[in-house]
């Protein structure tokens, strides 16, 4: 049996759930044997994937989006200042999961085979996938599951995202059941793309549980895929549209071609969507609510909502022009916090800095159960009891690892963020600009170098307690952040990728030169171009999953249309690598239609084009593949 994983055994105690016969985890066996005590609430967890705090009406947004979630912050105690610790999905789980910061509980890359049909399926038919151990989360690392069980409580997940359980599925779950949210062709689920609208699902599925469990004491986590993109709800919900902003447009790829070139109303319009699948997952969410009230729950259960991510929806065109999320800027990380559950107050606001790695030390105290042995995070229960004015966090950390590697540290007035690749740092006020638009680091020296002091201090912290737990080896984040290659980063590089214009925060398309445009020899009949330039328009070809070994990069380009435009005969494409970089010219005029190797090379991060060129540009689609080492250029 692989280590750490349970032994599986599916029975039919109700349609569709499966029992985990699971392996206590070292450490909470240990309490479990110590102390007898019994979990006096009920905790449930509902987390509503990719909900940014501030498209939310309960936080101030002109959209009417979220009626039933204003229902439950009127019943308890909202946190107005709540950041997520990590800007997309695995990583954010994880530090819900475990209390800990993304580098320390190391899952901070990508799932393994992208949650592809291989990891999905399993899932769906109520099976642990077969996933490397050692590329799972830890077993050093309790998750609240299993915090949860030594103290008389069942567990249940109710998921329709791999990408937030395929490192836990194996840990604590007594029921466990998943409805593919993508990737995989469902019978019965509605929507028209790739992503399949799973909140009816989720909701029925969580309420026929809570209907035969209601006489036990328990912990469920139901986690909706949605509101994330893309935007496709029905048009019942699509009610926030202005004429203006191209109405009879949806989530397509015309709607993002035209908001990658900073049309305001193409922007706008996604803002629209946005809004209407929140308000179509607060429908959702709302029908949960109400069957937790019409079973008596709600006198004695800890209901806790909260997302682990929001959306930038273009609006930092310049170094992430995409609807994704990736970066560490508040439309990524700012998150709605509802606590609401015996004795916490009704109707409450707080102003306090939080961040998802209070949520396990907070669920364990107002649960009148010990702290976590190892957490990062504190204990919101004082502030949300009034029994303390003592602000639980001085500062707020967060940390993407793979894109564009960033940690970020904020107090209640400052945020920096540093890249990084290039020691880059911003810093922004957040009373004087929100969006996060202008770094203002010169105009205050003494606050930056605080604040970098402060994070400098932080990410050594993070690295000694990484390393404190015996298989820190296998660690993804600390591998990044230490730039060490290692067998897991290996595990996971894909042996290829494409990407294209069509690839969301994977392509940075920056300046406002470029155009559109449909030639047939384009890859997918569709790029980029922008007229020649002092390099005031570029492109940047990035993956999510380090290149690990030897890569051979290849570029892809097509024509220009528009007539009378003379294409580039001498176009620079600059590839970067661990320890440098390297440029190449081609001529765009010849070879049209087809790809074009630059060479091999070893672990490439990234490439980029610019404009500065003797002719017009196009900025096509970039190959990476596994070469043999023998090839490699940057020897």
């Amino acid at each position: 049996m692989r280590r750490g994983l349970s032994v599986t055994i599916c029975t039919a105690l109700m349609a569709g759930i499966c029992f985990w016969a699971t392996a206590e985890t070292p450490g909470v066996q240990a309490q479990a044997a110590a102390q007898k005590k019994t979990a006096p609430y009920n905790v449930i967890l509902v987390t509503a994937d990719q909900m940014s705090a501030d498209y939310m009406h309960l936080y101030g947004a002109q959209f009417n989006d979220t009626p039933n979630l204003d229902k439950l912050a009127s019943e308890g105690t909202t946190f107005t200042r709540m950041y997520a610790g990590a800007p997309w999905t695995t990583p954010s789980f994880g530090v819900i999961m475990t209390g800990l910061f993304p580098t320390v509980h190391g899952m901070t890359l990508p799932p393994y085979e992208g949650c592809g049909a291989r990891i999905s399926q399993p899932l769906t038919d109520g099976k642990l996938p077969n996933i490397p151990a050692r590329l799972l989360l830890s077993p050093n690392k309790p998750i609240i599951p299993e915090m949860l069980k030594p103290y008389g409580m069942i567990t249940a997940a109710d998921n329709a995202n791999c990408w937030s359980i395929w490192d836990i599925v194996h840990r604590g779950w007594d029921y466990f059941k998943f409805f593919p949210g993508y990737q995989l062709p469902v019978p019965g689920h509605p929507g028209s793309s790739a992503f399949y609208l799973t909140a009816p699902k989720t909701t029925a599925w969580a309420q026929q549980w809570l209907q035969q469990h209601k006489d036990q004491r328990f912990f469920l986590w139901v986690h909706y895929m949605e509101p994330h993109a893309p935007f496709n709800e029905s048009a019942a919900y699509d009610k926030f549209k202005e004429p203006g902003n191209f109405p009879d447009m949806g989530d397509t790829p015309q709607l993002h071609r035209l908001a990658k070139l900073q049309n305001v109303h193409a922007i706008r319009r996604m803002q629209e969507l946005y809004a209407g699948k929140i308000l179509y997952s607060d429908h959702y969410i709302g029908q949960l609510l109400e069957t937790i009230r019409s079973l008596g729950l709600d006198k004695n259960t800890i209901i806790i909502f909260t997302s682990d991510h929001g959306e930038l929806l273009y609006s930092h065109p310049h170094d992430f022009n995409t609807a994704d999320h990736r970066s560490l800027y508040n439309t990524d990380l700012h998150v709605p916090l509802i606590v609401v559950g015996p004795g916490v107050p009704a109707g409450k606001r707080l102003n306090d800095l939080v961040s998802n790695y209070d949520i396990a030390a907070t669920i364990m105290a107002l649960d009148h159960l010990p702290s976590p042995a190892k957490t990062d995070g504190v204990s919101l229960k004082p502030l949300i009891e009034g029994k303390t004015t003592t602000p639980p966090n001085q500062y707020i950390f967060a940390e993407e690892s793979n894109l564009v590697p960033q940690y970020s540290v904020r107090d209640s007035r400052y945020k920096l963020i540093e890249t990084m690749r290039t020691g880059t740092i911003q810093c922004f006020g957040e009373n004087t600009d929100w969006r996060e638009l202008h770094s203002i680091c010169a105009q205050i020296p003494e606050k930056a170098a605080q604040l970098k002091a402060v994070l400098d201090e932080h990410i050594q912290t993070e690295i000694h307690q990484a390393k404190s737990y015996p298989d820190w080896k296998n660690n993804f984040g600390l591998a990044i952040l230490e730039q060490r290659d290692s067998k897991n980063l290996k595990l996971l590089s894909h042996p290829k990728t494409v990407i294209a214009p069509t690839g969301g925060s994977h392509y940075q398309l920056t300046g406002q030169a470029w155009q559109m445009d449909d030639d047939a020899n384009n890859f997918g009949h569709f790029a980029y171009w922008a007229p020649a330039g002092p390099a005031n328009a570029y492109v940047v070809y990035r993956s999510d999953t380090p290149f690990i070994g030897e890569y051979k990069v290849s570029v892809w380009y097509g024509g220009i249309s528009q007539p009378g435009v003379k294409q580039a005969t001498h176009v620079s494409y600059t590839v970067y690598f661990k320890g440098g970089s390297m440029s190449f010219p081609v001529n765009q005029q010849v070879g049209q239609g087809a790809w074009h190797s630059l060479g091999v090379f070893h672990d490439p991060t990234y490439v980029k084009l610019t404009n500065r060129a003797d002719g017009a540009v196009v900025a096509g689609a970039v190959r990476f593949e596994q070469a043999d080492a023998s090839q490699v250029a940057n020897q």
